[in-house]
């Protein structure tokens, strides 16, 4: 395995699994970009409180790195991630349900250190299975009702 991939995954099960928020400053660059479509964080630091705070409001936060591709400047990746709603996290109630979440990113590095990353995951199918929108939105429903 190639020593970026290894770092890659390293990286990402303590910072993810383990809340080690050390593990940000082993693999982004100070200035780093985050491209996140939902809850956007600015630089290391914004990371840093992203993880923090997610995991605060979700202790049993796990999250598998599936698949790994890195090429001379780029990573790209596909993830699942499952936890618990157990607390408020930035704006959303905490229901007790549980969800999985799939995913996938695609990182750019710059010598040992990313400085971009993109993120896109499924955030409609947690916010469905943790209830806080429906299962199944109807054609009625979504044209205001018959």
């Amino acid at each position: 395995m190639d020593e970026r991939t290894e770092m890659f995954r390293r990286a990402m099960d303590a910072l993810w699994n383990g809340g080690d928020l050390d593990a940000c400053d082993e693999l982004f660059a100070e200035h780093c970009m985050f491209h996140d479509p939902t809850f956007p964080h600015d630089g290391v630091t914004g990371l840093k409180e992203f993880v923090r705070d997610l995991r605060v409001a979700q202790p049993d936060l796990h999250l598998d790195v599936q698949d790994v591709v890195t090429t001379e400047d780029k990573t790209a990746y596909r993830f699942t991630c499952a936890a618990t709603a157990s607390n408020e996290f930035r704006g959303l109630p905490a229901t007790g349900r549980t969800y999985v979440m799939n995913g996938m990113g695609m990182s750019k590095w710059e010598g040992d250190r990313i400085v971009e990353d993109w993120s896109v995951y499924d955030m409609l199918g947690v916010l469905q299975q943790i209830g806080l929108v429906p299962e199944r939105i109807t054609h009625e429903a979504s044209a205001g009702g018959a």
